[in-house]
C-alpha cells in the first residue's frame, strides 16, 4: 500500500507541476482574450448609447418639447460605459508588465480621451441649442432643430471613425491572444500523448503488482456496502489481518452499527417533520384563501368606483342629447346646463374622494386643519347622498344641529367619512325607512355625529371585523360599497384625535334591526376658534 501510495503521489506531483505550469500560460492568453472582450463590449455599450442620446436629442428637438431632462438617462449611459472602459484598462495595465502596460495605456487612453472630449463637445452643444430653442419662439426651435441636426452629424463624422479605430485594436488583440491559445494546444499535443502512454504503463505495472490483491478483499467491502445500501443494516465483514483492509473492514462493521441507530432515529424525525409540513400547508393555505379574499374585493372596489363614475356622466350626457333635440330655448339651456354643472361638481367631488382613498393606500395622507362648523359639514355630506336615498325611497332626518359646535378637522376628508357612512346607511336600509342625523356635545366635552338606519343590521359574527380593511361580510354583493369606507374613515377619524364606534342589531322577535355609528370629535377650544395664542 505505501509503495502504491508513494507512486501515485510522484506521479500527481509531476502532473500537478505540469498542470500548473499550463495554466499559468493558459491563464494568461484567456485573461487577454477576456480583457480584449470586455473591451469590445464596453465600446459596443458605448456606441449603443450614443445612438440612444442622438435619438433622444432628435425627439426632443422635433416635437418642440425642448426638455433637457430627457438626454440624462442616456448621457448617464455613455458616461458610465466609458468608465467602464476606462477601469478595465487600468486592470490590464495593472495586471501585465510595466512595458505592455504603458503601451496599452496610451494608446487606450488616446481613444478613450478622444470619445470624452468630442461626446462632451456635442452634449454642449446639444444643451445649448435645446435651451435657446426654448427661449424663442417657432423659428429658434427651428434653428435648435437644425442646431442639434449639425453637431450630431459632425459628431458622427469624427467620433465613429475613432470609435471604429478604438474597436478594431481590440479585435486585433483578441485575435492575437486566439493565436497564442492556438499555439499552446499544438505545443502541449505530443507532450500530452507521451504523458499518457507513460500514464497508461505505470498504472498497469502498480496494478498487476498491488492493486489487484487489494481489490478481491475490496469487492468484499464493496458488496457489504451495496448490501447496505439496500436496507441491510445488520451486514458485517470478517475482519481479518492488521493491515489497512483489516481496519477498514472493523471500522466497516462500525459504521453499518453507526447506520442501524441512524435509521431508527431518522424514521423519528422522519415522521416529525411530516407533521411540521401538514402544519405548515395548512397555514399556507389559510394565507393564500387570505391573499383571494383580499383580490376579490380590490375587484369588488373597481366595479364600484365605475358605478359611482358612470351614473354622474349618464345623467350629464342625458341632458346634453335632450338639450340639444329640438331648438332649445334660453331658459331650457340654463336648466340644463345647471344639472349638468350640479352632476359635474359631483363627479368631480367623487373623483377628488377616489383620489384621496388612492393617496391613502399610498400612505399619503395629509389633514389640512381649520375650524369647521359640524353642522354645515353635515348638511353638506347629506347633500352629496340626498339623490341616492330619494331614489331608494329612503328619508333623511336631521335631528337638532346646533350650529356653534365647532371642531380642528380637515374639512374634505371629515365630509367623505360622514358622507360614507350615510351612504352606507343608505344602501343598507329598506325602501321606506329612514336614515336619522344626530349632533350633539356628550358628557365628556366631545362633539358627536351620530349616523344611524332601520337597514338589515350586521351579523354578530361581523361585527367585529368591520373596521379590518378589505373585510366584507359573507352576506355582502358585488357592488356594495367600496370595501375599504369604514377602516380609513376610523384611521381618519383617529388622525383627528377622535374615535368612531358601532352598533347593529339583526331583527329578532320583538326587536327591530338597524345599525348606529358614532363619531367623537374634540370640541375646537375658545383659544383655537377665535385664533389667538398663535
Amino acid at each position: 500500500m505505501a509503495v502504491l501510495v508513494a507512486a501515485v503521489v510522484v506521479t500527481t506531483v509531476a502532473a500537478a507541476l505540469v498542470f500548473a505550469w499550463a495554466l499559468s500560460v493558459t491563464n494568461h492568453n484567456v485573461a487577454e482574450l477576456s480583457s480584449a472582450q470586455r473591451r469590445l463590449e464596453d465600446l459596443s455599450t458605448a456606441s449603443s448609447r450614443i445612438g440612444d442620446y442622438a435619438l433622444a436629442a432628435l425627439q426632443t428637438t422635433e416635437s418642440h418639447e425642448l426638455q433637457t431632462d430627457r438626454l440624462s438617462l442616456p448621457r448617464k449611459g455613455i458616461q458610465e460605459a466609458l468608465e467602464r472602459f476606462r477601469q478595465d484598462v487600468a486592470a490590464d495595465v495593472a495586471r501585465l508588465d510595466l512595458a505592455r502596460g504603458q503601451a496599452i495605456e496610451s494608446s487606450r487612453g488616446r481613444a478613450l480621451a478622444f470619445m470624452k472630449a468630442h461626446f462632451e463637445v456635442l452634449d454642449r452643444e446639444v444643451m445649448l441649442a435645446i435651451r435657446n430653442g426654448r427661449n424663442g419662439g417657432e423659428a429658434a426651435q427651428q434653428q435648435a432643430e437644425d442646431k442639434v441636426r449639425a453637431s450630431l452629424d459632425y459628431f458622427a463624422g469624427s467620433f465613429g471613425p475613432a470609435l471604429g479605430q478604438a474597436i478594431g485594436a481590440e479585435r486585433i488583440a483578441a485575435r492575437e491572444a486566439e493565436a497564442e491559445m492556438a499555439k499552446l494546444r499544438s505545443r502541449f499535443a505530443p507532450l500530452a500523448t507521451l504523458a499518457i502512454a507513460a500514464a497508461a504503463m505505470l498504472a498497469f505495472l502498480l496494478y498487476r503488482w498491488i492493486a489487484m490483491p487489494l481489490l478481491k478483499r475490496m469487492s468484499e467491502v464493496a458488496g457489504a456496502a451495496a448490501d447496505i445500501t439496500r436496507g441491510r443494516t445488520d451486514i458485517r465483514l470478517a475482519a481479518g489481518g492488521h493491515d489497512e483492509l483489516g481496519l477498514l473492514t472493523r471500522r466497516f462493521n462500525r459504521m453499518a452499527i453507526s447506520l442501524a441507530r441512524r435509521e431508527r432515529r431518522l424514521l423519528a424525525a422522519q415522521s416529525s417533520l411530516q407533521e411540521i409540513v401538514d402544519a405548515r400547508t395548512a397555514e399556507l393555505r389559510a394565507a393564500n384563501e387570505r391573499l383571494s379574499d383580499i383580490d376579490r374585493a380590490r375587484r369588488r372596489f373597481f366595479t364600484d368606483v365605475s358605478h359611482e363614475l358612470r351614473t354622474p356622466l349618464t345623467v350629464i350626457l342625458g341632458e346634453v342629447d335632450v338639450t340639444l333635440r329640438g331648438k332649445p330655448e334660453h331658459g331650457d339651456l340654463v336648466g340644463a346646463l345647471a344639472t349638468i354643472r350640479a352632476r359635474a361638481k359631483r363627479l368631480h367631488r367623487r373623483v377628488e374622494d377616489l383620489l384621496r382613498v388612492a393617496r391613502s393606500e399610498s400612505g399619503q395622507l395629509d389633514l389640512e386643519l381649520e375650524p369647521i362648523g359640524l353642522a354645515g359639514l353635515v348638511e353638506e355630506a347629506c347633500e352629496g347622498v340626498l339623490a341616492a336615498a330619494r331614489s331608494r325611497g329612503l328619508t333623511l332626518v336631521a335631528g337638532d344641529m346646533p350650529e356653534d359646535i365647532l371642531v380642528e378637522a380637515d374639512h374634505e376628508w371629515l365630509r367623505q367619512v360622514i358622507e360614507g357612512l350615510i351612504a352606507n346607511a343608505v344602501r343598507h336600509s329598506s325602501a321606506g325607512g329612514e336614515v336619522r342625523l344626530d349632533l350633539a356635545v356628550d358628557r365628556r366635552g366631545r362633539a358627536v355625529v351620530t349616523v344611524a338606519d332601520q337597514g338589515e343590521g350586521i351579523p354578530a359574527v361581523d361585527l367585529p371585523h368591520v373596521f379590518e380593511r378589505f373585510y366584507r361580510g359573507v352576506s355582502e354583493k358585488e357592488g356594495s360599497g367600496f370595501g375599504i369606507g369604514l377602516s380609513l374613515a376610523r384611521w381618519i377619524v383617529e388622525r383627528h384625535g377622535g374615535s368612531i364606534s358601532i352598533a347593529s342589531r339583526v331583527a329578532a322577535p320583538g326587536v327591530k334591526s338597524g345599525t348606529t355609528v358614532t363619531i367623537a370629535l374634540p370640541l375646537l377650544t375658545p383659544r383655537l376658534a377665535t385664533g389667538t395664542g398663535q
